[in-house]
């Protein structure tokens, strides 16, 4: 439960910086030519950062509810553990259909399916 407490943490920090590039997008072609539509180019990031930052945000919160002991947290930690894995899959599908992969990237969504999947699957089984 640790490991899904330290990925939502660095999701977290990862969707503050990705909304804040996003933000600050279009100041940085105000000494040169701007495409013509800059003020569009980081709507993008800025709605994938906030998404990013509602899931790390349900990711911590479900991680310390299950470590605090509070009642009925297992299915929630199960579930939001599983939407993570699948969306991290996705993603890792998607990136492999580009000519130019991006090899970090692709290892690092491998992990997260691995880390994600396997809390899933690890706090999904019953108790004895």
């Amino acid at each position: 439960m640790v490991v899904t407490a330290i990925g939502g943490l660095s999701i977290f920090i990862a969707a503050i910086g990705m909304t804040v590039n996003g933000l600050t997008l279009p100041a940085r072609y105000a000494g040169a030519d701007a495409p013509p539509n800059v003020g569009q180019l980081g709507v993008g990031l800025v709605v994938g950062g906030i998404g990013l930052l509602f899931l790390g945000i349900l990711i911590v919160g479900s991680s310390a509810a299950l470590l605090s002991g509070l009642p009925r947290s297992r299915p929630f930690a199960v579930a939001i553990s599983a939407i993570t894995a699948a969306l991290a899959l996705a993603g890792f599908v998607l990136l492999l259909t580009p000519t130019r992969r991006d090899v970090v990237l692709l290892a690092a969504l491998g992990v997260a399916v691995v880390a994600f999947g396997g809390a899933t699957v690890i706090l999904a089984r019953l108790r004895r």
